[in-house]
């Protein structure tokens, strides 16, 4: 069930974010931490904050398999990579432990588009689960055993 996407937005502009926000204090307790971080950021959410992943543009999804000590079994990891609404910084999004992911996009004409809305859920199995939906129509769902933000400005230049 989703809280945050258009379908929502469109259909009760006024409810949909409280109906979230009971969300996601009701699963305050198994959210993954940094996520839980992202969740409850009032900046995360506000469009006017060079941070906030709205409108943000794609530069690169990168997923990572790498073996582990204890034998064949290999874990996967993706870092996505946003220039930012202001074009003033990145936005990296780390997923330390990728479980699985879903990307739904039946036409690309011109990119993806900016990131519209996103929004962090648990999955039935208690992992983080995070939705994103692009200006294309394209809609990312990610697995993840938790999720690592970090911006990134630009350097000024100098005068």
């Amino acid at each position: 069930m989703s809280f945050l996407l258009s379908e929502q937005r469109d259909k009760d502009f006024q409810g949909y974010w409280r109906r979230y926000e009971e969300y996601i204090e009701s699963v305050r307790d198994r959210m993954p931490p940094g996520a839980m971080k992202l969740a409850l950021s009032a900046e995360w959410y506000d469009f006017r904050c060079h941070h906030c992943p709205h409108d943000a543009w794609l530069q690169e999804f990168k997923i990572t398999e790498g073996a582990t000590a204890s034998g064949p079994k290999r874990d996967n990891s993706a870092v996505l990579t946003l220039l930012g609404a202001y074009h003033d910084g990145q936005l990296l999004l780390r997923y330390p432990r990728l479980i699985s992911f879903n990307i739904h996009a039946s036409e690309l004409n011109g990119g993806l588009g900016d990131w519209r809305y996103d929004e962090f859920r648990l999955s039935t199995n208690g992992n983080l689960l995070h939705e994103i939906e692009w200006t294309s129509g394209a809609r990312w769902l990610i697995e993840a055993d938790d999720i690592e933000f970090q911006w990134q400005p630009f350097e000024a230049e100098p005068d």
